[in-house]
């Protein structure tokens, strides 16, 4: 099943509306967002998923992390200075 969600990158000024199979990996999508993303903002470090404020395991699926339909995800860089 297709999901529809909200995608934030950290720097972008933009958020990405994302149709994501409910079976793909966190940090496939990460990667997705850094992707469609790439024009405005330049992100070569590692970089995290919050959902409803929440840090998710990259392992983990769409589906397995709980995040539904028009749901929003941030991605963010991830460091000592960030959740």
């Amino acid at each position: 099943m297709i999901t529809p969600v909200y995608g934030f990158l950290e720097g972008d000024t933009l958020g990405i509306l994302m149709l994501i199979d409910e079976y793909q990996r966190v940090e496939d999508i990460i990667s997705k967002l850094q992707e469609l993303a790439r024009v405005r903002v330049s992100t070569t470090v590692p970089m995290g998923l919050r959902h409803q404020g929440k840090v998710i395991d990259n392992r983990l699926t769409l589906s397995d992390a709980g995040i539904g339909a028009l749901d929003r995800i941030d991605v963010f860089r991830t460091g000592a200075d960030h959740g």
